[in-house]
């Protein structure tokens, strides 16, 4: 005689979606992302001059180097600013490549600390929607946390070698540096689920989660560089909109740390699904 299961939220994607939410308010991830913003606000300014060195290693220097430089940050970041802007910024990135040998030797040990900070404080989040405790030594620890600083300057460096190469073709190129820098940020948030979380997760698990987190971040970002193309102005540095450009940029990397979090609460409960589905079907 076979027996009746009744099915439940595994097989509802409304279910999944309140499965999520509910998740979401039992880790209390809103105050997470608070604690990964101010991480990662601590550590922005040592991992971009990090990120300016190493293009400036591989694109070598000169003027050229500084223009693909800025043409990347464009399209990892938003953009939107005006002419003085963009001059400022390539002064500040040849300031950082003509002094790169000076940074290799005394400042790279404590950028990279720095660094290591966001993929710290990422790490302990995590840990906290998997529901798992830190079972790795600190120096253990560290060490993923330096895997990951090297692996997103590999990345990063990957799509500054595509966006280069087709810079000289406009609307290919245009699409080659949008798609790139997509999939450097999902592969980017797929490493993250994999390796950072104390307990091992499955890739396609880790896949969907970086699918979600990728999306959220390219979705504020176009939000942000629109705020900017049309709002903010660079000429008056106090102006009202340039204030509420810091504030909305802030409050993006909030944001972003929430779709970061919300993608390990969709990791967590699509594995959590995976295996109901596995018992309903035993029962049944």
């Amino acid at each position: 005689m076979s027996v009746r299961v009744r099915r439940g939220w595994a097989f509802s994607p409304l279910g999944f979606a309140r499965r999520v939410a509910a998740g979401a308010y039992e880790d209390n991830i809103l105050f997470l992302a608070s604690a990964l913003t101010f991480e990662a606000l601590l550590a922005a300014l040592p991992f971009a001059i990090l990120v300016v060195a190493t293009l400036g290693f591989v694109l070598h220097a000169g003027e050229e180097s500084v223009t693909d430089i800025v043409r990347i940050m464009d399209a990892l970041l938003p953009g939107g600013g005006t002419s003085e802007s963009v001059q400022r910024l390539e002064d500040i990135i040849e300031g950082v490549i003509s002094s790169r040998a000076q940074l290799s030797l005394y400042g790279l040990p404590i950028f990279l600390w720095f660094a290591t900070r966001l993929f710290a404080g990422a790490r302990s989040a995590l840990n906290e929607v998997f529901d798992t405790e830190e079972s790795r030594s600190f120096f253990v620890g560290k060490g993923v946390d330096l895997v990951m600083v090297v692996v997103s300057l590999a990345l990063v460096v990957a799509n500054a070698v595509l966006t280069v190469s087709f810079a000289n073709a406009p609307w290919v190129g245009r699409f080659v540096s949008e798609l790139s820098t997509f999939a450097v940020g999902m592969l980017l948030f797929f490493f993250v689920y994999i390796v950072l979380p104390s307990r091992p997760i499955r890739w396609d698990t880790a896949m969907v989660a970086a699918a979600v987190a990728a999306l959220s971040f390219e979705i504020t970002k176009v939000l942000f560089t629109l705020y900017l193309s049309n709002f903010a102005t660079f000429d008056r540095l106090l102006s009202n909109a340039n204030a509420i450009a810091v504030l909305l940029g802030v409050l993006w990397v909030y944001y972003t740390a929430v779709a970061f979090l919300v993608g390990g609460e969709v990791a967590e409960t699509y594995d959590l699904m995976r295996r109901q589905r596995v018992q309903l079907a035993v029962l049944a």
